[in-house]
């Protein structure tokens, strides 16, 4: 059978379109954090608004591609400096180093920013001392403990746009010996919590993604749009 040209015509324009091995990671697939990179993208293009991350690590790779093709702001927040620091130091790892204003809890707050910031110290301290617009996608992957991770929510809900996203991980974890600090966490506790939430929609992947412990995906519900309530 010869090929169909439409249908070959189509493919190669998807291609066109597709970066090598890109959004899955070659070994890991989407075990990873390519579900991420992709739902992060999907905001930027359908809303306005900018990025924020609670918690440097392999995200980071893809909020900051993501927030480099939109050129949009993003918040990147960790209480350990090397975890901002060395990242850093590795080209292609976060954004390019004249686009960071990086600083820590113990400096003083800047005049100005860039349009990637990256601040070394509590979450609590980030909302306080940086003026942070209205967000399309925060993820949430610091503090496990309910408390902390109930607040770092919250603090994101009040910036999110109508319709915008907030993403946590380890929401889903595999047996109870995971629910220390050291792993998932209380976050689940918190994952049952927005589920009951009748101003967001919610939706966990439990397994595939994220390391396979959960990532819940909420949204922002508006609040006047009547044929939705």
């Amino acid at each position: 059978m010869e090929p169909h040209p439409g249908s070959v015509d189509t493919l190669r324009t998807l291609e066109r379109h597709m970066a090598p091995g890109w959004p899955i990671a070659p070994n890991d697939q989407w075990e990873r954090f390519g579900f991420l990179g992709v739902f992060a993208d999907y905001a930027c293009n359908s809303l306005g608004g900018d990025l924020l991350e609670i918690g440097v690590g392999e995200s980071s790779v893809y909020l900051s591609r993501v927030a480099a093709k939109y050129q949009r702001r993003l918040f990147h927040c960790d209480i350990s400096p090397s975890k901002i620091i060395n990242p850093m130091s590795v080209p292609g790892y976060l954004s390019a180093a004249e686009e960071i204003t990086y600083f820590e809890d113990r400096d003083p707050t800047p005049s100005s920013f860039t349009r990637v910031v990256c601040f070394a110290g509590a979450s609590d301290d980030l909302f306080k001392r940086v003026p942070i617009p209205d967000l399309a996608l925060s993820f949430i992957d610091g503090d496990h403990l309910y408390d902390q991770a109930r607040k770092d929510f919250w603090h994101c809900w009040e910036r999110t746009l109508d319709h915008g996203f907030i993403v946590l991980h380890d929401t889903f974890p595999p047996n109870q010996d995971w629910t220390d600090e050291n792993h998932c966490g209380e976050v689940y506790r918190l994952r049952r919590e927005l589920e009951e939430n009748s101003r967001m929609d919610c939706l966990t992947l439990t397994r595939g993604t994220a390391i396979g412990v959960g990532l819940t995906i909420v949204r922002k519900r508006p609040l006047i749009r009547e044929p939705y309530q």
